[in-house]
């Protein structure tokens, strides 16, 4: 889309630099309809050259993967046969729409004074005509070049732009892979210990764990997802914690309605609560809150998990990968436009993903 607008904008200039005091005189010779054609012809045949012999050329070389001197040759051998080409058009529309009068024909047109004028400069001499062929040669020459400048800046920042996506999207595509076999081992984890103590539980745990990993895998593997197909995703692993530490685990969520339909890391609230029941609660002995909570400010929202510091010396087994993994996603989807924040108090812990409110 962009290549076309600036392709309109390259059009809309030529046409506007033929109206230049040096051709004002056309419009005192000719027809105004015949004038604005010939400008109107010279900008298309300006866009149609440019995409169909320069770009041509330059997106064949690009795709056999031709770079280099041989790229640069072959650009300019098609500006100068774009050049050619245009000048030759150029002169026979001229010859066609605005066709050589006679000099009666001309000062009756022009008046007196503008007539002695074109004199005393040497017009419609051999020179003069030579000297205009060769300006718009130069002209038209210049005008070609800089517009495959443009177009080849233009590509470089493009292809730089997807090359930069396409490790972006690599890099990502490596961490989520590593989502599912960390969640797994903790999850598998958790329920380990209940096998022994009651098998049927235990059942119910692996039924639930199940249904979690078929929505995971049907997701496709999606860069994020809205909250609220988040915070379903989140209900079985929520569901298997609490059947897993009874009592023990209390959920409070407070979300606000608008934030519903927001964007939020696949796996992202996942991950924060994993964190707090696995290093908050479940090292705990008594009853323990788990809090889900989320707000706005100007142009972020906010995803806040709190759960009670636990300040005993038991560290839960695990990998170590989920708030990391989430880190390095932020990171490369968001850039300094999002952060996780932790805030410790005497008592309780919080991790706070931040977001921007659009994309």
């Amino acid at each position: 889309m962009s290549y076309w607008i600036i392709q309109a904008i390259a059009a809309c200039l030529l046409f506007a630099v033929q109206f230049t005091p040096a051709r004002h005189y056309k419009f005192s010779l000719y027809p105004e309809w015949a004038v604005f054609t010939l400008f109107i012809i010279n900008a298309a045949i300006f866009i149609c050259l440019t995409h169909f012999v320069i770009r041509a050329a330059v997106k064949y070389q690009q795709h056999a993967a031709i770079a280099g001197k041989k790229l640069f040759a072959t650009v300019v051998i098609c500006i100068l046969l774009s050049c050619l080409i245009d000048v030759a058009l150029t002169v026979n529309l001229q010859a066609w729409l605005t066709p050589a009068l006679d000099e009666t024909t001309k000062a009756l047109r022009l008046g007196t004074e503008y007539k002695y004028y074109l004199n005393e400069l040497g017009a419609d001499t051999p020179r003069w005509r030579f000297t205009q062929i060769l300006a718009s040669l130069l002209g038209v020459t210049f005008l070609y070049g800089s517009w495959s400048t443009f177009y080849f800046f233009l590509t470089s920042m493009r292809s730089r732009i997807q090359i930069k996506e396409k490790v972006k999207s690599g890099q990502l595509a490596l961490l989520m892979s590593q989502l599912n076999p960390h969640f797994l081992f903790n999850s598998m984890n958790s329920i380990r210990g209940m096998i022994f103590e009651d098998k049927q539980l235990a059942k119910e745990l692996v039924d639930k764990l199940t249904e979690l990993f078929r929505y995971n895998l049907s997701s496709n593997q999606k860069i994020t997802e809205s909250l609220e197909d988040e915070l379903r995703v989140c209900e079985f692993y929520l569901d298997i914690e609490q059947t897993r530490l009874e009592e023990r685990l209390l959920i409070e969520i407070f979300i606000e309605p608008d934030t519903l339909t927001l964007q939020v890391p696949t796996m992202g609230l996942l991950t924060l609560l994993e964190n707090a029941i696995k290093h908050g609660i479940a090292p705990r002995v008594e009853q323990s809150l788990l809090t889900i909570k989320t707000y706005q400010t100007d142009t972020y929202w906010h995803l806040a998990v709190t759960n009670p510091l636990y300040h005993g010396s038991y560290k839960a087994p695990g990998t170590g990968t989920g708030l990391t993994n989430l880190k390095q996603r932020l990171n490369l989807m968001y850039g300094e436009n999002a952060s996780i924040d932790i805030n410790k108090t005497p008592d309780s812990f919080s991790a706070i993903l931040t977001l921007p409110l659009k994309g």
